[in-house]
Order: structure tokens, then C-alpha cells, then sequence
């Protein structure tokens, strides 16, 4: 018998169960670091509006993983094929599409991409022994099973102790975001992308006052050279509409201009 006062609410199997905040709603710390990784790919803005719930666990996850991406000692095609196989294993999409392209960028071919995600016992794809010994590494770690002293060794024997212990560590944070992802129904930023507005800057009436870009850091950036603000996409999907809105409001020159999308701008 349902309690008296309850509220129930109907959710889809695909609707997030805490969903991701808007960049407007992001703590500037953590606008920082997105900025920041451009040069690791789209793909993350689910991640980071989902983690803004928690802006000081926020910044210690993110931190860490800029450690682990460009401090580590392990390599990009190593640390990627721990992620991939991660990933497959806890059957977590969201982190196993986002990480193709960077994989692709680490040097892994599309087809060892795709055989990060086949049965190890079975593959016919033909896997270095260096390799073949990390993807079985990532299927008992992602799963908190015990290494096997022969894998061990086998790691051991192309591994310095640094690299090890930052192995056990990667494997551990990307299952730690498989889960939390996969829990919380997280979409991927491809799966929300849809039409929205179309934005005009007028780079003669910026007075550089860069307010826009504190607004909607995913559409607009301040010029080095001229302090001048930039667009980065005059086309951005919905969900920085409010966003952008709040940015051509707070232009002090009026140079942002916004159309909706069945509108062309005029001549």
C-alpha cells in the first residue's frame, strides 16, 4: 500500500536519474578544466555537468584524470586500451564511444578498437603479447577479481613499478566512472544534440568585456591576440540555448545577435 503524501514519478529506462547541469550552472573551476581539455576530443559535457552536482569531488576526479592523461607513464595506446576494455566490460557506451577517437589518436586501428569489445577467449584478432596481457589485466580489474601471478609476471616483465601502479589505478578510476555513468542513465552528448539557435557576433562591437564567455565557454572565447571574443559555433544544440541567451543579454555592445533556426539573417 503506497504511503500517504508519496509522490511517484515515471521514468524511462534512457531518462537520467540525475540530470547533467547546464554549463551556466558549472562552478567556473570546472568550466576551467573543460576549456582546458579541449585537445582530448568532444564527448564530455554529460560527464561534466553530471559531476557539477559535487564541485569539490568534481575537481578531484577531473584532477586526477589529468594526471592520468597527460602525466602518466603508461602511453596513450596502453592507457586507452585499458579504458576501452574497462569500459566493455562494465557495458558502459557513454566511455567506450567517447574514447574511440582519442584511441584512434593514441594509434589503435579500427579494427583493434572494435576487438576491444569482442570475447578474448574467441577473437581472431591477432593481439601483441604486451597487449593481449593488458586487455585480460582490464577484464579481472574492471571486475575487483585478483591478478593471477603468471599475468602478473607476464605485466611485470613489460612494465616498470611506476607503470603498474599506474595501470591499477586507471583501470580503478575508469570503473569507478563506468558505474557512476551507467548508474545515473548519463547520455552521451551526441544523443542530445538537436537543433537550436544560430548565433551572429559582431567582432567590430566587442569591447572585450568577455562576459559572454564566462556564460557559454562551449559557444564563445576570448582572443588572445586582441582580446576580442571568437565563436566557436554558431550553431550550438539546445541545451546551451539558456546559455547563450544570458550571453547576448550581458554583451555590454550588443554584438551578439541570435536567430532562431527557421530565421536567415538578414542582408
Amino acid at each position: 500500500m503506497k504511503a500517504q503524501g508519496t509522490v511517484t514519478t515515471t521514468r524511462t529506462p534512457h531518462t537520467p536519474r540525475i540530470p547533467p547541469l547546464p554549463p551556466a550552472q558549472w562552478p567556473p573551476v570546472l568550466r576551467s578544466l573543460l576549456a582546458d581539455s579541449r585537445q582530448d576530443g568532444p564527448g564530455r559535457e554529460n560527464l561534466f555537468g553530471t559531476l557539477a552536482h559535487h564541485p569539490v569531488l568534481a575537481h578531484a576526479w577531473l584532477s586526477l584524470a589529468r594526471v592520468l592523461t597527460h602525466e602518466g607513464t603508461l602511453g596513450h595506446r596502453r592507457r586507452e586500451l585499458i579504458v576501452l576494455r574497462v569500459a566493455h566490460r562494465l557495458d558502459a557506451p557513454y566511455v567506450h564511444g567517447r574514447h574511440r577517437t582519442p584511441a584512434a589518436d593514441a594509434g589503435l586501428t579500427a579494427m583493434e578498437i572494435d576487438a576491444t569489445a569482442a570475447d578474448l577467449a574467441t577473437a581472431t584478432h591477432p593481439w601483441q603479447p604486451e597487449d593481449r596481457a593488458l586487455l585480460e589485466a582490464a577484464d579481472l580489474l574492471a571486475v575487483n577479481s585478483s591478478v593471477p601471478e603468471k599475468l602478473w609476471d607476464r605485466l611485470a616483465h613489460a612494465l616498470t613499478p611506476e607503470q603498474l601502479v599506474e595501470l591499477l589505478v586507471l583501470a580503478g578510476q575508469t570503473a569507478t566512472m563506468c558505474t557512476t555513468l551507467n548508474t545515473l542513465r548519463t547520455p552521451s552528448d551526441s544523443a542530445a544534440r538537436q537543433p537550436s539557435l544560430t548565433v551572429l557576433l559582431d567582432r567590430d562591437r566587442c569591447c572585450s568585456a568577455g562576459q559572454c564567455v564566462g556564460a557559454a565557454p562551449e559557444v564563445f572565447e576570448q582572443d588572445e591576440s586582441d582580446g576580442r571574443v571568437a565563436l566557436l559555433d554558431p550553431h550550438p544544440d539546445a541545451r546551451y540555448a539558456d546559455e547563450v541567451r544570458f550571453a547576448a543579454d550581458l554583451c555590454p555592445g550588443g554584438a551578439i545577435t541570435l536567430l532562431d533556426p527557421e530565421e536567415t539573417p538578414h542582408p
